[in-house]
């Protein structure tokens, strides 16, 4: 499935499961519900959720594309120190990808995963 634009939509949540499974649930400006899965989270930063949260936009980015400053921000970590260093080997040899999600208001986060999956409808409770 194709990612549809989810700028001006919203972000109305996060589930965090067993085996390293996340499910964040997502609206776009036209509300059309969806969650999106990400399977072999290896790390997960979300700050700043509020109610109402508005996405700027979502970026998925390759192992290629994973910064240091992507590491830092996920583990805490100097992004120029030895550990940043090994964690950054750590996911390109294992061939993570990252999920940047940008606010127009409230939440932002990223994520470092394996693999995603994007089903529309309504959450399962």
């Amino acid at each position: 499935m194709q990612i549809p634009n989810f700028h001006d939509g919203h972000f109305d949540g996060i589930w965090t499961g067993p085996n390293k499974r996340v499910e964040l649930f997502l609206r776009t400006s036209d509300g059309q519900s969806f969650v999106l899965s990400l399977e072999g989270v290896q790390a997960l930063a979300f700050s700043d959720v509020k109610q109402g949260n508005i996405i700027l936009d979502l970026v998925f980015r390759s192992t290629k594309e994973i910064t240091h400053s992507d590491i830092a921000e996920l583990y805490g970590v100097g992004a120029d120190t030895p550990q940043g260093a090994s964690l950054m080997k750590a996911a390109t040899d294992r061939g993570l990808q990252v999920l940047e999600m940008n606010p127009s208001y409230g939440a932002q986060g990223l994520a470092l995963f394996q693999t995603w999956d994007l089903s529309q409808g309504e959450p399962q409770p």
